[in-house]
C-alpha cells in the first residue's frame, strides 16, 4: 500500500452460461464459439464485490480489472465499469485461443506487472472447466504470498496488511497477510446491481485493449495441457420406463434409444426358480414403476 491508497487487480473471466446448450466442434475437439452466450464467472463478482468494499472503506483506492478474453465478450466486461470498477484491462492474441491454465496464467501476471499493485483478489474457480488453479499459479509467478477460498478480505490494523477470513472443517480461521498478496474468494456478499446510469456510462468508458507486445512478450506462453477429445454430457438417467407413459410410442423410443431410460444394472436381475421369487420380481417391476398397468374401469373389468 503507498499514500494513494491500495491498488487492487480484480481477475475476471467471462464462462458460458451452463443453462444454455454448447455445440462441438469435431474437427478442432473444442467447443464451437457461436454457440456460447458469456456471462461473468460467478466467483469472480464475489471478488470484485470484496474489491468494491474494501475501496470504499480505503480512501485513495482503485480497482482494476484484468481479463484474458476474446473481443466478443465485452459487453459482459463492461458490467463491472458499471457496478464501479476504475479500470478494465482485456488482454486478447489469436495465438493464445487455445492457452490452457498455466498459459492463461503467465498472462494474467505479465499485465499485472506492467501497473502498482497492491492486493490481487480473484475467484476461487472458474464456473466452465473447474480447475481453480489460475489465481494460485498467478500467485507463484507473482511471487506474491496467497490465501485460498476466503470468505472475507478486510483492511488490516497497519496499512501494510489485510485482514482475511477462511473457513475450515469445524471453524472460521482468521488471519492476517502482508501485502502485496492474492487472494482468492470462494463465498461472499453478491455483486451488487449498478444503476441505469452507471450502465450508460460504462458503455462510453473505454476499454484498454491489450495484445502480446503491449505486455512485453513476443510469443504465447506455450500451453501444457493438450485437449484429446470433447463430447457433450450424457442425458441424464431415467430408470423408470414408466416416466413416459403419456408419451406417443414414437417419442418413448427416442428416448430410450438416446439413454434417457436405461436398463437396470446387472444387480438387480432376480432369478426366479419358485413361484415366491416370481412374486418378488413382479414386486420390484411395479414398485419401479418399469411396467405401468392400466386403470380399472367403471364396470369391473
Amino acid at each position: 500500500m503507498n499514500e494513494t491508497g491500495l491498488n487492487i487487480a480484480v481477475l475476471v473471466a467471462p464462462v458460458h452460461d451452463c443453462r444454455n446448450p454448447v455445440l462441438i466442434d469435431p474437427v478442432r475437439k473444442q467447443v464451437d464459439p457461436s454457440s456460447l452466450h458469456w456471462i461473468l464467472n460467478p466467483p469472480d463478482t464475489i471478488a470484485l464485490e470484496q474489491a468494491l468494499r474494501l475501496r470504499d472503506r480505503i480512501p485513495r483506492s482503485g480497482v482494476r480489472v484484468v481479463s484474458v478474453a476474446p473481443p466478443s465478450t465485452e459487453r459482459v466486461l463492461r458490467e463491472c465499469l458499471a457496478v464501479g470498477a476504475d479500470e478494465l484491462a482485456r488482454l486478447w492474441d489469436e495465438r493464445i485461443e487455445e492457452a490452457d491454465t498455466h498459459s492463461i496464467a503467465a498472462l494474467l501476471a505479465a499485465v499485472i506487472r506492467s501497473g502498482p499493485v497492491d492486493l490481487v483478489l480473484a475467484g476461487w474457480r472458474s464456473a466452465d472447466m473447474e480447475h481453480a488453479q489460475t489465481g494460485s499459479i498467478v500467485a507463484e509467478l507473482l511471487g506474491f504470498p496467497q490465501i485460498t477460498c476466503a470468505r472475507s478480505v478486510e483492511p488490516g490494523r497497519d496499512p501494510a496488511h489485510i485482514r482475511v477470513e477462511k473457513r475450515i472443517p469445524g471453524c472460521l480461521l482468521a488471519m492476517s497477510c502482508a501485502l502485496p498478496a492474492l487472494v482468492t474468494v470462494e463465498k461472499g456478499p453478491p455483486l451488487r446491481y449498478p444503476r441505469y446510469s452507471d450502465r450508460r456510462n460504462a458503455w462510453r468508458t473505454p476499454i484498454r485493449g491489450l495484445d502480446l507486445r503491449a505486455i512485453g512478450l513476443t510469443e504465447a506462453p506455450q500451453s501444457r495441457l493438450r485437449v484429446e477429445r470433447m463430447t457433450p454430457p450424457k442425458p441424464r438417467r431415467r430408470s423408470a420406463i414408466g416416466d413416459g407413459a403419456n408419451m406417443p410410442v414414437a417419442a418413448r423410443l427416442q428416448r430410450i434409444m438416446a439413454g434417457g431410460a436405461q436398463a437396470k444394472k446387472e444387480t438387480n436381475v432376480h432369478r426366479c426358480p419358485d413361484r415366491s421369487s416370481t412374486l418378488k420380481v413382479i414386486e420390484h417391476i411395479l414398485k419401479e414403476r418399469l411396467v405401468v398397468l392400466p386403470e380399472k374401469s367403471g364396470n369391473g373389468r
